[in-house]
């Protein structure tokens, strides 16, 4: 954190010092670096405020993981989300890492061999009178780059593990829901089953809205903001690669929460869609009453908001992409 707060000082001295000279290549890929440095301590001091909801939120999947059912096929059921949810979350993290580790790599060669954008900090205290202390501070934008990259990937994965083992949840109750007809006749209680999984898996979704609560704001704003620099940046140099995969990672800070808050809501809409399929009219009065109750528990949306306000969803992360495609051709017109 200490490095990230200096590296983000000198990016900010940096732009306070050259932006007389007007609004250029340099600026806005300095720009660029201010807005993806300071995510990372903004949403570190939201995660230390609900740092209680996280550790709630760790717990309920702990628990999750650790449930047993009397039913040998049940638990196997279980087993089967869980471990495909903790499968897909190790080989997200190992890939999104190096995709970051990738573009600092790739971002920083950029920097150092293209004459239009060079430093984007403030290095004016280091001496630079041969070549290897005229190279000393592109490689301390890189160290600060990379350290930036790390942790923010690192810190991503803890909302993304979250969001996992809800799609599991969801697709375990829903599995369940499937087999009412034939498991009620040989377990009376299997309605008090679902009831209960069912009262979890909310209680997950809404500890990940409150968890996330300020996060999700801070990330919708700083990525439509980078995700509008990235594009100028990629317009002005169309033939190099490291653009693209700027811009591939930049996507990738709101992407998942937007997969997430879709994939929520359509899970939610599917299980209401398999209760439909129950025999209902061959429940007991009592198991009617709890059906009935489950139901309409089902039918209410549920999503993910950001600020409690907006939707995060796959329409969201497009208004994004639009509004950061309508302002490129402002700022490359200025950086013109």
């Amino acid at each position: 954190m200490i490095i990230i707060l200096f590296g983000l000082f000198l990016t900010l001295k940096h732009l306070l010092a050259t932006f007389d000279d007007g609004i250029n290549m340099n600026i806005m890929m300095s720009a660029l670096a201010f807005v993806g440095i300071s995510q990372y301590p903004m949403k570190s001091l939201c995660g230390l405020i609900q740092r209680r909801i996280f550790y709630n939120s760790l717990e309920e999947i702990e628990e999750s993981y650790s449930a047993q059912e009397d039913d040998e096929e049940l638990n196997k059921m279980s087993e089967n989300h869980l471990v495909n949810a903790l499968i897909i979350w190790m080989l997200v993290s190992i890939w999104i890492i190096r995709l970051y580790t990738v573009t600092c790599i790739l971002i920083t060669l950029q920097f150092r061999f293209s004459k239009t954008i060079g430093l984007i900090m403030d290095w004016s205290f280091l001496p630079a009178d041969s070549m290897f202390w005229n190279e000393i501070p592109y490689f301390s934008q890189y160290i600060i780059l990379q350290f930036t990259g790390q942790s923010s990937a690192t810190a991503n994965m803890t909302t993304i593990f979250i969001g996992l083992d809800i799609m599991a949840s969801l697709d375990i109750l829903n599995d369940y829901i499937r087999l009412i007809n034939e498991k009620i006749e040989i377990d009376p209680d299997f309605f008090k089953i679902i009831l209960n999984r069912h009262c979890k898996v909310i209680d997950k979704i809404n500890l990940l809205n409150e968890a996330i609560y300020q996060i999700s704001f801070i990330q919708m704003i700083v990525s439509t903001l980078g995700l509008l620099l990235t594009f100028v940046f990629i317009r002005q140099e169309a033939m190099q690669i490291s653009g693209y995969i700027t811009c591939l990672s930049a996507m990738l800070q709101v992407f998942p929460l937007c997969v997430f808050g879709e994939m929520i809501k359509i899970k939610t809409k599917k299980l209401s869609e398999s209760f439909y399929e129950v025999n209902w009219y061959e429940l007991s009065l009592k198991d009617q009453k709890i059906y009935l109750i489950i139901l309409g528990m089902a039918q209410r949306q549920y999503s993910l908001k950001a600020a409690g306000m907006y939707t995060v969803d796959i329409y969201a992360f497009y208004k994004i992409l639009k509004i950061a495609f309508s302002y490129c051709a402002i700022l490359y017109a200025l950086s013109k």
